[in-house]
Protein backbone atom coordinates (compact mmCIF):
# COMPACT_ATOMS: atom_id res chain seq x y z
CA UNK A 1 0.00 0.00 0.00
CA UNK A 2 2.97 2.35 1.01
CA UNK A 3 4.60 1.48 -2.27
CA UNK A 4 1.43 1.91 -4.07
CA UNK A 5 1.06 5.46 -2.56
CA UNK A 6 4.58 6.44 -3.43
CA UNK A 7 4.28 5.61 -6.87
CA UNK A 8 1.24 7.73 -6.96
CA UNK A 9 2.50 10.41 -5.36
CA UNK A 10 5.31 10.73 -7.71
CA UNK A 11 3.16 10.35 -11.09
CA UNK A 12 1.37 13.24 -9.41
CA UNK A 13 4.51 15.66 -8.89
CA UNK A 14 5.46 14.31 -12.13
CA UNK A 15 1.82 15.80 -14.12
CA UNK A 16 2.21 18.95 -12.10
CA UNK A 17 5.33 20.21 -14.09
CA UNK A 18 4.37 18.07 -17.47
CA UNK A 19 1.23 20.14 -18.25
CA UNK A 20 1.74 22.32 -20.81
CA UNK A 21 1.70 26.27 -19.98
CA UNK A 22 2.40 29.44 -22.36
CA UNK A 23 5.10 32.11 -21.92
CA UNK A 24 4.17 35.10 -24.03
CA UNK A 25 6.77 37.13 -25.07
CA UNK A 26 6.90 41.23 -25.96
CA UNK A 27 9.59 42.80 -27.26
CA UNK A 28 10.69 46.35 -28.16
CA UNK A 29 14.38 47.98 -29.54
CA UNK A 30 15.29 50.63 -30.88
CA UNK A 31 16.56 50.84 -34.49
CA UNK A 32 15.86 47.24 -35.01
CA UNK A 33 15.32 47.54 -39.06
CA UNK A 34 14.98 43.52 -39.34
CA UNK A 35 11.43 42.67 -40.25
CA UNK A 36 12.04 39.52 -39.22
CA UNK A 37 13.38 37.51 -36.31
CA UNK A 38 14.11 33.68 -36.20
CA UNK A 39 13.32 32.36 -32.48
CA UNK A 40 15.65 28.77 -32.15
CA UNK A 41 14.29 26.58 -28.89
CA UNK A 42 16.74 24.19 -27.72
CA UNK A 43 14.16 21.35 -26.26
CA UNK A 44 16.57 18.50 -25.18
CA UNK A 45 18.46 17.25 -28.46
CA UNK A 46 15.95 18.56 -30.67
CA UNK A 47 16.28 22.57 -31.83
CA UNK A 48 13.06 24.26 -33.62
CA UNK A 49 12.52 26.86 -35.39
CA UNK A 50 10.10 29.65 -35.78
CA UNK A 51 9.80 32.95 -37.76
CA UNK A 52 8.21 35.85 -36.16
CA UNK A 53 7.10 39.41 -38.20
CA UNK A 54 8.45 42.98 -36.32
CA UNK A 55 6.37 45.91 -36.80
CA UNK A 56 7.22 49.08 -36.41
CA UNK A 57 10.46 47.40 -33.83
CA UNK A 58 8.19 45.76 -31.75
CA UNK A 59 7.29 41.99 -31.77
CA UNK A 60 5.36 38.86 -30.12
CA UNK A 61 5.37 35.34 -29.85
CA UNK A 62 3.99 32.41 -27.74
CA UNK A 63 4.33 29.08 -27.33
CA UNK A 64 3.72 26.27 -25.21
CA UNK A 65 6.16 25.59 -22.56
CA UNK A 66 5.90 22.10 -19.61
CA UNK A 67 9.70 23.24 -17.86
CA UNK A 68 11.90 26.36 -18.93
CA UNK A 69 14.15 25.70 -21.96
CA UNK A 70 16.36 27.95 -24.03
CA UNK A 71 15.54 29.96 -26.62
CA UNK A 72 18.02 32.03 -28.77
CA UNK A 73 16.50 35.27 -31.33
CA UNK A 74 18.53 35.80 -34.10
CA UNK A 75 17.76 38.86 -36.53
CA UNK A 76 17.18 38.31 -40.13
CA UNK A 77 18.33 40.18 -43.12
CA UNK A 78 14.95 41.84 -44.89
CA UNK A 79 13.51 39.67 -47.28
CA UNK A 80 15.62 36.58 -46.91
CA UNK A 81 16.07 33.70 -44.21
CA UNK A 82 19.57 34.76 -43.64
CA UNK A 83 20.59 35.53 -39.76
CA UNK A 84 22.35 38.95 -39.23
CA UNK A 85 23.15 39.00 -35.66
CA UNK A 86 21.64 37.11 -32.27
CA UNK A 87 19.35 39.57 -30.11
CA UNK A 88 18.93 37.81 -27.42
CA UNK A 89 19.24 34.38 -24.96
CA UNK A 90 16.47 33.33 -22.47
CA UNK A 91 15.50 30.66 -20.71
CA UNK A 92 11.82 30.85 -20.81
CA UNK A 93 9.24 29.96 -18.43
CA UNK A 94 5.84 30.45 -18.20
CA UNK A 95 4.31 33.79 -17.84
CA UNK A 96 5.09 37.18 -20.04
CA UNK A 97 8.68 38.16 -20.78
CA UNK A 98 9.83 41.14 -21.66
CA UNK A 99 12.90 42.26 -23.92
CA UNK A 100 13.62 45.52 -24.55
CA UNK A 101 16.75 47.23 -25.75
CA UNK A 102 18.79 48.73 -29.14
CA UNK A 103 20.04 47.02 -31.96
CA UNK A 104 23.06 46.63 -31.93
CA UNK A 105 24.47 47.04 -28.72
CA UNK A 106 23.92 43.21 -27.11
CA UNK A 107 24.73 44.65 -23.77
CA UNK A 108 21.64 46.60 -23.47
CA UNK A 109 19.40 44.17 -24.18
CA UNK A 110 17.57 43.70 -20.95
CA UNK A 111 15.09 40.34 -20.32
CA UNK A 112 12.40 40.78 -17.52
CA UNK A 113 9.90 38.32 -16.91
CA UNK A 114 11.86 35.01 -16.21
CA UNK A 115 12.88 33.92 -12.83
CA UNK A 116 14.79 31.23 -13.94
CA UNK A 117 16.00 33.30 -16.29
CA UNK A 118 17.43 36.02 -14.00
CA UNK A 119 18.62 33.32 -11.71
CA UNK A 120 20.86 31.35 -14.32
CA UNK A 121 22.27 34.05 -15.92
CA UNK A 122 23.66 35.47 -12.16
CA UNK A 123 25.38 31.84 -11.96
CA UNK A 124 26.76 32.03 -14.55
CA UNK A 125 28.50 35.45 -14.10
CA UNK A 126 29.77 34.50 -10.90
CA UNK A 127 30.89 31.40 -12.15
CA UNK A 128 32.43 33.47 -15.13
CA UNK A 129 34.84 35.29 -13.02
CA UNK A 130 36.19 32.24 -11.53
CA UNK A 131 36.76 31.03 -14.89
CA UNK A 132 38.41 34.29 -16.01
CA UNK A 133 40.87 33.97 -12.98
CA UNK A 134 41.43 30.24 -13.29
CA UNK A 135 42.45 31.07 -17.25
CA UNK A 136 44.87 34.29 -16.21
CA UNK A 137 46.58 31.83 -13.30
CA UNK A 138 46.53 28.81 -16.41
CA UNK A 139 49.04 30.88 -18.47
CA UNK A 140 51.52 31.64 -15.27
CA UNK A 141 51.38 27.73 -15.02
CA UNK A 142 52.26 26.93 -18.20
CA UNK A 143 55.01 29.78 -18.15
CA UNK A 144 56.86 27.46 -15.17
CA UNK A 145 56.34 24.52 -17.10
CA UNK A 146 57.99 25.73 -20.04
CA UNK A 147 60.74 27.19 -18.02
CA UNK A 148 60.78 23.89 -15.87
CA UNK A 149 60.24 25.48 -12.89
CA UNK A 150 58.66 22.43 -10.78
CA UNK A 151 58.18 24.07 -7.39
CA UNK A 152 56.57 27.22 -8.82
CA UNK A 153 54.43 24.88 -11.43
CA UNK A 154 53.01 22.90 -8.17
CA UNK A 155 52.27 25.68 -6.88
CA UNK A 156 50.42 27.11 -8.87
CA UNK A 157 48.40 23.82 -10.31
CA UNK A 158 47.35 23.75 -6.30
CA UNK A 159 46.19 27.03 -6.89
CA UNK A 160 43.92 26.25 -10.00
CA UNK A 161 42.95 22.65 -8.15
CA UNK A 162 41.05 25.38 -5.64
CA UNK A 163 39.88 28.15 -7.71
CA UNK A 164 38.22 24.73 -9.52
CA UNK A 165 37.26 22.62 -6.31
CA UNK A 166 36.93 25.27 -3.74
CA UNK A 167 35.51 27.95 -5.42
CA UNK A 168 33.49 26.86 -8.71
CA UNK A 169 32.08 23.60 -7.45
CA UNK A 170 30.43 24.93 -4.30
CA UNK A 171 29.32 28.20 -5.83
CA UNK A 172 26.97 25.51 -8.17
CA UNK A 173 25.84 23.51 -4.88
CA UNK A 174 25.22 26.90 -3.35
CA UNK A 175 22.85 27.80 -6.26
CA UNK A 176 20.82 24.31 -6.20
CA UNK A 177 20.58 24.18 -2.73
CA UNK A 178 19.44 28.12 -2.46
CA UNK A 179 16.63 27.09 -5.27
CA UNK A 180 16.09 23.58 -4.39
CA UNK A 181 12.43 24.06 -4.59
CA UNK A 182 12.66 25.62 -8.06
CA UNK A 183 13.17 24.44 -11.38
CA UNK A 184 15.90 26.06 -11.95
CA UNK A 185 17.51 24.52 -9.13
CA UNK A 186 17.93 20.95 -11.16
CA UNK A 187 18.51 22.98 -14.31
CA UNK A 188 21.50 24.59 -13.53
CA UNK A 189 23.70 21.33 -12.86
CA UNK A 190 22.69 20.39 -16.52
CA UNK A 191 23.57 23.07 -18.25
CA UNK A 192 27.33 24.09 -15.90
CA UNK A 193 30.60 23.76 -17.69
CA UNK A 194 31.90 21.60 -14.96
CA UNK A 195 30.70 18.48 -15.92
CA UNK A 196 34.37 16.98 -16.80
CA UNK A 197 35.18 17.90 -13.13
CA UNK A 198 32.03 16.46 -11.24
CA UNK A 199 32.17 13.34 -9.63
CA UNK A 200 28.83 10.72 -8.85
CA UNK A 201 29.23 11.87 -5.03
CA UNK A 202 28.57 15.66 -6.56
CA UNK A 203 25.74 14.99 -8.62
CA UNK A 204 24.25 12.74 -5.71
CA UNK A 205 24.64 15.52 -3.12
CA UNK A 206 23.11 17.95 -5.21
CA UNK A 207 20.38 15.71 -6.46
CA UNK A 208 19.55 15.16 -2.32
CA UNK A 209 19.60 18.47 -1.70
CA UNK A 210 16.63 19.12 -4.63
CA UNK A 211 13.14 19.08 -2.86
CA UNK A 212 10.43 15.53 -4.00
CA UNK A 213 8.79 18.03 -6.70
CA UNK A 214 11.75 19.23 -8.14
CA UNK A 215 13.49 15.85 -8.21
CA UNK A 216 10.48 14.08 -10.19
CA UNK A 217 11.09 16.73 -13.36
CA UNK A 218 13.35 16.02 -16.45
CA UNK A 219 15.84 18.09 -14.90
CA UNK A 220 15.69 16.32 -11.83
CA UNK A 221 16.06 12.86 -13.33
CA UNK A 222 19.03 13.72 -15.24
CA UNK A 223 20.62 14.64 -12.35
CA UNK A 224 19.71 11.61 -11.04
CA UNK A 225 21.04 9.95 -14.14
CA UNK A 226 24.26 11.44 -13.17
CA UNK A 227 24.79 9.61 -10.08
CA UNK A 228 25.14 5.83 -11.59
Amino acid sequence: MKYLIAICSFIILTINYCIGQIYKIEGEIKNLKSDSLLILKFKGNNIEGSKIKVFNEKFYYRDSVSEPYFIQILKLRNGTNESEGKLADILVESGKIFIKGTNDKYDSIKVTGSKSDLIMKKYLQEDKKLSIQWDSLKEVYDSFVEKGDTINRKKTGQLLNNITLKQRVPLLKYYVQKYNNEIVGALIPNFCTLKDVLKKEDYLEMYNSLSDEIRATKYGQSVYERTK
